[in-house]
């Protein structure tokens, strides 16, 4: 299946290009790592296609996106929550990693259902290379209505494991 992509203005003034695979059912909405693109999500899509709407953008700074203005993380999520406008109502917000992040920050007001694959939950200032702002997203997750969906796809599922209980007691 071949995906529609355009592109959509944030905030900020800055312009992302978002892609769409399929063209009926609900909406998931894709967000990359922070070394990524929104093609990362095209097998994810071309296999859901038949029943879903599948949206990925570029964050700023990555595929085709601009780097106009700060990469902080709240910026991030107002940036998913202008994608989030142009797409009309999400069923879920998908996350990987850096992401996941985002997608804990902005996603609960926009889907009601989050999953995050090994979700960035804590990252001191300047350790991406791009001079993210530092984080600590641990007591967010734990204070999250509706228990997110966490996937790990790394070689390391223990440590994962070992890092969301955690960051979740509960």
């Amino acid at each position: 299946m071949t995906a529609e992509a355009r592109r959509v203005a944030l905030e900020t003034g800055a312009v992302t290009v978002i892609e769409c695979w399929g063209d009926a059912g609900p909406a998931i909405l894709c967000v990359h790592d922070a070394g990524g693109s929104r093609g990362d999500f095209a097998r994810l899509g071309a296999s859901l296609a038949s029943t879903h709407r599948v949206f990925a953008y570029d964050q700023r700074g990555h595929g085709d996106a601009e780097t106009a203005g700060p990469r902080a993380l709240d910026v991030l999520g107002a940036d998913l929550r202008a994608v989030a406008d142009s797409i009309g109502t999400v069923a879920a917000v998908v996350g990987h990693a850096w992401g996941g992040a985002v997608a804990l920050v902005a996603g609960p007001k926009i889907a009601r259902t989050l999953v995050l694959i090994d979700p960035t939950l804590t990252a001191a200032p300047g350790s991406f290379e791009h001079g993210a702002d530092g984080w600590d997203l641990r007591a967010r997750l734990d204070a999250l209505k509706r228990p997110p969906v966490l996937l790990s796809a790394g070689d390391e599922p223990d440590r994962f494991a070992e890092a969301v209980r955690d960051a979740v007691p509960a």
